[in-house]
């Protein structure tokens, strides 16, 4: 309807200006008419726009033409007028919305795109199977985004590189070590030759290749390339960057495993010294690295130096919030825990350390989160109830009853079915407070250091049955079942371990109560030449036989 009113608009624009033409035409005589029809007006280009302009401008021209056409439609239709500078001509500009109606071809989203789109998509799937732990379904992702970055970017390419590095974290979460290497050293190759041997894209996923190097039992290869991969960090971002932290904690990690603590101590030392560079050490600000530093203190059983540590973290909190202050409750609780530890090769130097020594740090914590107005009733049951696991370990099970006693009655009330659920938790049955790691290889001196078995080795199982008693320690301990039963007598060595449990017993009704038939499986690795019947038989001895005369007796036999 739209488009028929502009047309209509545009026909009686045209009407008028033919009227008027044709009444200024008898005004003139037959020879300037004749001149005029053959030859046209002599008149610059100027002067016909400016013409064209006095037409337009004009107060009874604009009145002629408002009382002939005037409607919305005209109006829309005259202001789409544009002159257009090439041709020294007006036009109409059509507007979109007159052929709204009419259906316009949609050109397809090209299939660069389309990949492109499906690339980030995949990706973010990616990100969240990982950060669910759902590595079967990040491999088959990280596959596929691998196979995508190919056909867009092409082999050579830094982003097909993350991508394969990608495949390789997937691999080594499925324990999927010799594919996880060999696409880690691909991606490093891909990187050497379209950029350098020192690229800054160098450092992920030597850091993998590292890992993967470290869980397949080559200790020796990973140390080369976590050093690499400082390096390469050091080249590119200078000495002293934050950023080789994660590395050089991992190289840490790798030496305790290794047995080298000399070294871990040294590494610990400098990542102190980075996370601490240019920070005031009386400042707030100075706390994460030393919390750092402690954890890594107590690792490596530093304990001495551990409780230094924590005792600075304090006095710094106290300086700048006070000696009540919430943020004194993780340090004043790490603190006393460290009193339940004691290295044997430095036990002459610290005679006067006992396990009760740190309960005045842990009652402390307990009492500021009772009066601070802060503090909520979550924070306070925090506290008790590592007060009294202190107990327990500490061989006091007497204190430990009344402080889950007040426990059981903090969470008891008014039937808060959020308490409930966490007293329920926390105190209606066991959990253990000291875990032990028996032996995971049978006649063998390797370590497990949480990497699989060798190629060469099996998987076993062993069932225990145990019981708790109120004050936290192991009773009854039966090793139900072991497979393959030939190495029954694993179980010994085994149940040794596992005697040096310790749980948190069982409340009932907020008193201690022993709990029955706890249920305890242990894998193990074996050899198949360990099983006595996979041995090979001794070959008999050769006897020669000789024939004696047979007697009345024989016979009668």
């Amino acid at each position: 309807m739209k488009s028929s009113q502009y047309r209509k608009s545009l026909f009686s624009l045209v009407a008028i200006a033919f009227c008027w033409t044709g009444s200024a035409a008898q005004t003139t005589d037959d020879d300037e008419q004749n001149q005029l029809l053959t030859d046209g007006p002599k008149v610059p280009d100027d002067a016909a726009d400016q013409a064209f302009e006095a037409i337009v401008i004009d107060d009874i021209a604009d009145q002629a033409f408002e009382d002939i056409v005037y409607d919305d439609a005209a109006e829309e239709a005259f202001e789409d007028f544009v002159f257009d500078e090439e041709s020294r001509n007006y036009s109409l500009e059509e507007d979109d919305e007159i052929y709204a109606d009419e259906v316009k071809p949609v050109e397809p989203t090209p299939q660069f795109e389309l990949d492109i789109d499906e690339l980030k998509r995949l990706f973010v799937l990616f990100r969240e199977s990982l950060a669910n732990k759902a590595y079967l379904e990040a491999d088959t992702l990280a596959k596929r985004i691998v196979e995508l970055s190919i056909n867009l970017n092409g082999l050579d390419s830094q982003d097909t590189a993350k991508a394969i590095t990608n495949l390789g974290i997937a691999q080594h979460h499925n324990q999927d070590y010799e594919s996880a290497m060999l696409n880690f050293a691909t991606s490093i190759g891909i990187i050497e030759r379209i950029d350098n041997r020192l690229s800054a894209e160098l450092i992920n996923p030597l850091q993998g290749l590292a890992a993967t190097q470290a869980a397949t039992g080559r200790p020796d290869l990973a140390k080369k390339s976590y050093q690499r991969a400082v390096h390469v960090s050091h080249v590119n971002e200078g000495p002293h960057n934050r950023d080789q932290v994660e590395t050089l904690e991992a190289m840490a990690a790798l030496q305790i495993s290794m047995g080298d603590i000399d070294d871990a101590v040294k590494i610990q030392q400098n990542i102190y010294a980075l996370e601490s560079r240019k920070i005031d050490p009386l400042s707030l600000d100075i706390i994460p690295a030393l919390e750092n530093q402690a954890k890594w203190q107590h690792r490596l059983q530093l304990y001495q130096n551990e409780r230094a540590t924590w005792r600075r973290i304090i006095n710094v909190i106290e300086k700048h919030e006070g000696r009540e202050s919430l943020a004194l409750l993780s340090p004043l609780t790490s603190l006393g825990k460290s009193y339940l530890f004691i290295n044997q090769q430095q036990y002459y130097y610290q005679q006067d350390v006992s396990s009760s020594s740190g309960e005045a740090y842990l009652r402390r914590a307990n009492r500021i989160a009772d009066i601070n107005p802060n503090s909520d009733w979550m924070v306070l049951e925090g506290t008790l109830l590592s007060l009294g696991d202190y107990y327990i370990l500490s061989g006091r099970p007497n204190r430990a009853a009344k402080t889950y006693q007040e426990i059981w009655t903090l969470l008891s009330e008014d039937n808060d079915p959020e308490r409930m659920q966490l007293r329920w938790k926390h105190l209606e049955q066991v959990n253990a407070l000291q875990k032990t790691f028996p032996p995971k290889y049978y006649n063998s001196p390797q370590q497990e250091a949480g990497r699989p078995p060798p190629e060469n080795f099996k998987t076993g199982t062993m069932t225990f049955s145990f019981g708790v008693a109120a004050n936290g320690r192991i009773t009854n301990l039966v090793n139900l079942e072991t497979e393959p039963k030939e190495l029954g007598d694993f179980s010994k060595v085994v149940s040794r371990s596992m005697r040096r449990m310790i749980y948190r017993p069982r409340n009932k009704e907020g008193k201690l109560a022993a709990t029955a038939g706890v249920i305890y499986t242990h894998d193990f690795f074996y050899r198949p030449s360990d099983l006595p019947s996979r041995q090979p038989a001794r070959p008999a001895p050769v006897v020669e036989e000789t024939v004696e005369p047979a007697s009345a007796d024989n016979d009668q036999e």
